[in-house]
């Protein structure tokens, strides 16, 4: 039995708005830098509204 099957699911793990623009890197298959934040794309969202200012 293969249980290694990738599924096309779409996640929304990056929102800072008004941000227009962003760089992005992919570190690793799981790994990516969104404009400086490193996320596991498996498990780590980032969302600017819940960072105290």
């Amino acid at each position: 039995m293969d249980t290694n099957k990738t599924f096309n699911k779409r996640k929304n793990i990056y929102w800072n708005y008004p941000q227009e623009t962003a760089t992005v890197k992919w570190i690793n298959n799981e790994i990516i830098e969104i404009s400086g934040h490193t996320l596991n794309v498996k498990k780590d969202t980032f969302n600017a509204n819940d960072i105290d200012n």
